[in-house]
């Protein structure tokens, strides 16, 4: 039920200046009119210690940073954390509020920013990135941007890609129906009312979704929130991280089709990455493998983990 492939990457040489500056030319410009304040609980986050007491183990284990999907709840998100922490790691768990996935993208550094500053605390261990679902994707662009933005660089020694690097989005009637019905239940577990939620919705329909659909008919691109005027999927696909990979990823996911995986992101990823591990799963719903195929899952995690720890 699992194929796993393992590919070492080609090295890729690094570039040496008398001085670098990682300052961001992100502009925040409200893509559909108006932008968003961020407040305290858009960047909440948790950090949970190893489970491991001893001061050895946790200064070599890496430090997991999890993104979650849109709509994910913190209980969701626990459980991939738990499997890090029961195997030593400590970790950071942050899910990007709804507003910033679907509408107001490009202020997703602004509500991860306190997660850059937690990070930095850290600075002992090696760091582990996993990005559940696109929205984890766009979360982790946002975390890069948001250390720009601090004239600093962050780069992990591990990335986790889990459901994700899919393409990019096109507006159909029936994604139209999907879009909102995702959007009112992510605004719910955002902690919105009824009313507020509808409302949300039905703007973003309007905006996102019908605007979009009139766009297509013209011969238009779809209008998305960005990040450097980049949608994260393409910035992931090209992403030059000569660090190690793994990404899990099923042939019945219905919303990353595994033939676009294949044909479009392994061969950059196998590329830009010093190493990918590849896990097919025949049968797993989208973030549902660790669910579907607990032991194995967490296996390759584990290996995963040791090999970052490890790798020179």
């Amino acid at each position: 039920f699992c194929k796993i492939s393992y590919f070492p990457g080609r090295p890729i040489v690094p570039v040496h200046h008398q001085q670098r500056c990682f300052a961001s030319n992100h502009k925040v410009v409200g893509t559909f009119g108006e932008t968003t304040k961020v407040l305290p609980e858009d960047r909440k986050y948790t950090y949970t210690p190893a489970l491991s007491k001893s001061p050895t183990n946790e200064h070599k284990k890496p430090l997991v940073i999890l993104f979650g999907w849109a709509g994910a709840s913190t209980k969701n998100l626990s459980k991939y954390g738990q499997v890090y922490r029961d195997h030593g790691c400590s970790t950071i768990e942050f899910i990007l509020p709804t507003r910033f996935i679907f509408r107001h993208t490009e202020q997703a550094f602004e509500a991860v920013d306190d997660v850059f500053t937690e990070i930095q605390k850290h600075k002992e261990n090696k760091t582990i990135v996993h990005c559940l679902s696109d929205t984890g994707v766009l979360t982790f662009q946002g975390l890069t941007i948001a250390a720009e933005m601090k004239d600093q660089e962050f780069k992990p020694d591990g990335i986790v890609w889990d459901s994700c690097l899919g393409p990019r989005p096109n507006v159909t009637l029936p994604r139209m129906v999907i879009l909102t019905a995702i959007n009112w239940l992510s605004r719910m577990r955002d902690g919105m009312s009824l009313s507020q939620a509808v409302r949300s919705s039905a703007t973003d329909f309007r905006d996102l979704g019908w605007k979009n659909f009139i766009r297509r008919l013209q011969g238009l691109e779809t209008k998305i929130s960005c990040m450097n005027d980049v949608w994260a999927g393409f910035w992931a696909r090209d992403l030059k991280t000569n660090v190690p990979e793994l990404i899990f990823y099923s042939q019945s996911d219905i919303y990353v089709p595994y033939k676009h995986i294949e044909t479009e992101m392994l061969p950059n990823r196998q590329k830009n990455a010093k190493s990918l591990e590849i896990c097919k799963f025949d049968k797993s719903k989208h973030v549902a493998h660790l669910l579907t195929h607990k032991k194995i899952y967490i296996k390759t995690i584990q290996n995963f983990v040791d090999s970052v720890q490890n790798d020179k």
